[in-house]
């Protein structure tokens, strides 16, 4: 009967008890050696028990707040069930607080800053009892809030469709493709995050074939009807947008703008009434699947003029150009499963000019039907950081071999390139390209990670001539992001290794949008 009174009414009763047996000094000594730890028993399971449901609250905002970041449609009473839930997983083995912790003890709200940043707070309280003492009870309340940083991420996945991949590299490259937009985007597409594709050879293909005035729409007043295929013209073609001219027959349209040294393609200026198109002057034998050749009497196109030597000239559709257009920004994998379907073996490398167009994917003035075609995308550019969206490029390409395309085959019909007059080699001044390319990159705040195929030793497999010429300027635009190589000799015999740098390549990306503690 005696352990069932409040302390201080023992202590009353063993006092009587004594008799006058204990000093009165004794007595006070015991009783406030009894009170102490009685209290310090109360605090310490109170103090542990807060701090347990602090943990709780702790792991259930960030669970609620990643699956906030999976599905954006998530309601609050689905956050509500999800935190109770994390909150009951992670209460330790205190019987009394996992009985208090029950659904109805655990809130969920969701806000957003001055800055619009949504933050969720999961909140949770329990009743601390302190029956040794003969207090009252005191109800505590404990709470946790995550940062959710929801941004917007658009990727340019650049996939060679070159000379240097054969049948079993495409395989290999489509598999690459899809597994890896599928990390990026998730199983669950959020609207948040986007993919475009863009195949390369020598040029990018942006035919459309539900835009079929884009050609005549991002032409030059004077690149439909070039002056050095005048006598062509003169036989019937009405121009390079005539449908009987081998790349229109072949559905290819690689087009080009801003090649001259410190112009980088001018890929962050709007389209309309900017480039020219490429066409390949050629024999017969030399074009590509899809389009016959034709014929003309005149002057060498290669010159830029429309006098000279007459001859007879060929046209070809031009196996430059790869067969897989470029695919505008889209979270549909299907779509990007039919376009990785279209990958074919093309021809030469030309590693600069692909990724003007993996720029000219994510640019803002790309955006509209004067452009892509979507009038959402691209979001704005996110120069300084602050912004709440992200650019990424992703390059993947085979460095092998002691030659690729430098800026001298890509120079305008009858031009040269700043500098190859003789005074500065094609291999620096293409040098200088890269850097001044991706310091542009860097300047409109994209990010960039290239990923390299290439093995053993770099005498023996041409290594040296890619990191001489275009290393220097890959590793600024590496600044911001990543430059890795797989050692492999190509794709098809990398691919277990390739998918896996990749697959830390789309963790960083995922690490764009994030979860945190802030309190």
């Amino acid at each position: 009967m005696l352990a069932t009174l409040p302390l201080r009414h023992r202590l009353r009763q063993f006092a009587r008890q004594q008799h006058g047996a204990v000093a009165p000094f004794a007595i006070l000594v015991i009783g406030g050696a009894l009170l102490a730890t009685a209290f310090v028993i109360e605090q310490t399971r109170a103090l542990e028990n807060t701090a347990q449901l602090k943990r709780a609250t702790d792991a259930a905002a960030m669970a609620v707040g990643n699956q906030r970041l999976l599905d954006d449609r998530l309601s609050l009473a689905q956050m509500q069930g999800l935190a109770a839930g994390f909150v009951r997983a992670n209460l330790g083995t205190d019987r009394e607080l996992i009985d208090q912790v029950d659904s109805g003890a655990v809130d969920v709200q969701q806000t957003r800053d001055a800055d619009g940043k949504l933050n969720i707070t999961v909140s949770a309280s329990f009743v601390a009892h302190a029956d040794m003492l003969g207090a009252n009870p005191q109800s505590l309340q404990v709470s946790s809030t995550a940062e959710v940083v929801n941004r917007p991420v658009e990727v340019a996945l650049v996939v060679p469709n070159t000379l240097s991949e054969n049948d079993s590299d495409i395989a290999a490259l489509r598999r690459l493709t899809l597994e890896f937009s599928k990390q990026v985007l998730g199983t669950r597409p959020d609207g948040k995050t986007w993919i475009s594709l863009v195949p390369y050879s020598q040029a990018v293909n942006v035919y459309d074939d539900e835009d079929s005035n884009r050609i005549r729409r991002w032409a030059t007043p004077s690149a439909l009807t070039p002056v050095e295929l005048r006598s062509l013209f003169r036989t019937g073609y009405s121009g390079l947008a005539d449908q009987r001219i081998p790349d229109r027959r072949a559905n290819l349209l690689c087009m080009y703008r801003g090649l001259r040294l410190g112009e980088n393609y001018f890929w962050d200026e709007a389209p309309s009434g900017q480039f020219k198109i490429y066409y390949r002057h050629d024999l017969p034998e030399n074009g590509s699947p899809g389009a016959p050749a034709i014929s003309w009497v005149g002057p060498n196109p290669d010159f830029g003029q429309a006098s000279g030597v007459n001859d007879t000239r060929w046209m070809v559709a031009d196996k430059g150009c790869p067969a897989a257009a470029l695919l505008p920004l889209t979270r549909d994998i299907d779509k990007i499963e039919r376009r990785s379907e279209q990958f074919t073996t093309r021809f030469n490398t030309n590693y600069a000019i692909a990724m003007g167009w993996a720029a000219m994917a994510l640019s803002p003035r790309m955006r509209g039907s004067a452009g892509w075609g979507d009038n959402e995308l691209p979001l704005d550019f996110n120069a300084d950081g602050e912004g709440d969206n992200a650019k990424i490029i992703v390059m993947l390409a085979n460095t092998t071999g002691n030659w690729f395309d430098t800026d001298a085959y890509n120079a305008e019909v009858g031009q040269a390139i700043n500098g190859e007059n003789g005074s500065v080699s094609a291999n620096d001044v293409a040098g200088q390209r890269f850097t001044l390319l991706c310091q542009s990159f860097r300047a409109r705040g994209l990010k960039f990670h290239f990923l390299g195929v290439r093995p053993g030793d770099p005498q023996d497999f041409g290594r040296v001539l890619f990191d001489k010429v275009a290393g220097p300027g890959l590793q600024v635009c590496a600044g911001n992001g990543s430059m890795t190589f797989a050692n492999a000799e190509n794709f098809a015999d990398g691919e277990a290794q390739i998918k896996n740098l990749l697959s830390d390549i789309a963790q960083r990306i995922k690490h764009e949008r994030f979860v945190r503690l802030i309190d």
